[in-house]
């Protein structure tokens, strides 16, 4: 569903990019997302999966763009209640693209155990 894009970055860096294709797959996937979004008919297990990622990455503002397309970004982000896992990886991606992941570790004080962060953690105490 993507091929590799060779290319350059400021001309020196190598860098690799993935360009979609446009594929029978490809259009049978957006479609299932178009339907979920469009019927609000709770999405099978790998549709809203997808969403949960789609939402996580930003893929939302590119497949529904400028403000007519914000009732269905609305619609996709809602669509990550049908799949709780789905859910927990969308937050931990946001978390790492928020640099969540990146922040150095204090250590705790004594005596004190050391806490989980992150919505993994958040999601594995409740």
């Amino acid at each position: 569903m993507v091929h590799a894009v060779e290319g350059q970055m400021c001309g020196v860096l190598p860098t690799t990019r993935y360009q979609a294709t446009d594929t029978a797959i490809s259009r049978e996937i957006r479609s299932r997302l178009d339907n979920a979004i469009r019927t609000g008919v709770p999405p099978d297990p790998r549709t809203a999966a997808l969403a949960a990622l789609a939402h996580a990455v930003g893929l939302g503002k590119h497949l529904y763009p400028g403000n007519e397309g914000r009732s269905s970004r609305s619609r996709l982000r809602d669509l990550i209640r049908h799949d709780p896992m789905g859910g927990l990886v969308a937050h931990a991606v946001m978390d790492v693209q928020n640099g969540a992941a990146a922040q150095p570790r204090r250590a705790p004080a004594a005596g004190v155990p050391a806490q989980p962060r992150g919505s993994m953690a958040r999601a594995a105490a409740h």
